[in-house]
């Protein structure tokens, strides 16, 4: 009998002492870890940021199968959320901030316990994305504290989790980018100020086009007309000087979705016309002009816009076709520096 009172009491001192480690121990944390991810860093983040795409990476998922999660009508961006259920109590996360390609900050709670903090960081690297996840709190649960002291601290119990989510990550990040390509780069563009012009008489030579009102239709006119309008300069020994790509736009019926348009040169020089173009004449006078700043078919209807205001406000009249020049080649240049001079005769 005395052995087991001491047997007893010995462990009755253990488990005290254990205790009272555990009530020692920090009251908050902040554990992390960082992984170089080879994707995108739009990609990475974009994954992050909705969490019905955590499934797929999820560590926790490994050791606890009876997980059964709830998503919020928004999963993601600021105020997305969802919840869960498991064999360890519920428990729920919401985002709360976040900035674009670069940082997510989420709350996350267990059952009742004081919630905590969960973050992200993004940073583009040579080779693809260094993703740092981090956790976070205060106020650590006495429980917490138990299962963290037997671990040997937070950092040995919830490290190794978040190195095993971001492995996870990194081989279910090339699926996802099959079935999420990215998005286009937008386009931009800048318009110019608009000046009031007093035009000399010019020539301009092109072959005529007659068709629907339809971008895609319209661009593949430019892209067979414009280059063999620049053969037919180069085959005339015309230098650069000597002309500039243009087109010229004698109806354009919105109503009736008809355009009518020329595609060319205005040209310095007389020269021959190669077959099926044809000769105009843009008379002399006033014009107004906007220089626009970027792809073609960018920016196009805003800068009409912005030349119909004006004529509008100053009490001026289109007086005629309004043309078009592209003074630099799109091939050479930066996207947003491509320049297109937009040109209407007034009265």
């Amino acid at each position: 009998m005395k052995i087991l009172k001491y047997l007893l009491l010995l462990l009755l001192v253990i488990v005290g002492g254990f205790l009272l480690f555990t009530t020692l121990q920090p009251n908050n944390y902040d554990v992390k870890r960082s992984k170089l991810i080879e994707a995108p860093v739009s990609a990475v983040y974009n994954n992050v940021n909705d969490y019905k795409n955590w499934k797929t990476w999820g560590p926790w998922y490994d050791d606890d199968p009876t997980i059964k999660e709830t998503y919020a009508d928004q999963t993601s961006g600021v105020g997305g959320a969802y919840s869960w259920t498991s064999k360890d109590g519920p428990g729920n996360m919401q985002t709360i901030s976040l900035e674009e390609n670069k940082s997510i900050s989420q709350k996350l709670q267990f059952s009742d316990y004081e919630p905590g903090d969960t973050y992200w960081t993004f940073e583009e690297t040579e080779g693809g994305t260094n993703v740092t996840w981090g956790m976070k709190a205060d106020k650590i649960p006495f429980m917490f504290k138990f299962f963290g002291a037997l671990s040997g601290g937070m950092d040995n119990m919830l490290g190794p989790m978040l190195e095993k989510g971001l492995d996870k990550m990194a081989n279910v990040m090339p699926e996802y980018m099959k079935n999420n390509p990215p998005a286009p780069p937008k386009e931009t563009f800048t318009l110019g100020s608009i000046l009031s012009l007093k035009q000399d008489a010019q020539q301009f030579i092109g072959y005529k086009q007659v068709c629907k009102i339809d971008h895609e239709a319209i661009t593949k006119l430019f892209m067979e007309f414009m280059p063999k309008a620049g053969i037919h300069a180069a085959a005339q020994k015309l230098a650069d000087t000597d002309y500039t790509p243009a087109s010229v736009f004698t109806k354009w019926d919105e109503e009736k979705g008809e355009a009518e348009f020329y595609i060319g040169l205005i040209v310095r020089k007389d020269i021959a016309l190669d077959k099926g173009m044809e000769k105009v004449t843009l008379p002399d006078g006033k014009n107004i002009m906007i220089t626009k700043y970027g792809p073609y078919g960018t920016g196009d209807q805003e800068a009409h816009m912005a030349i119909d205001q004006y004529l509008k406000e100053n009490g001026l009249e289109q007086n005629g076709a309004i043309w078009e020049l592209y003074l630099n080649d799109p091939m050479l240049v930066k996207p947003e520096d491509v320049e297109t001079e937009i040109h209407y005769p007034v009265k």
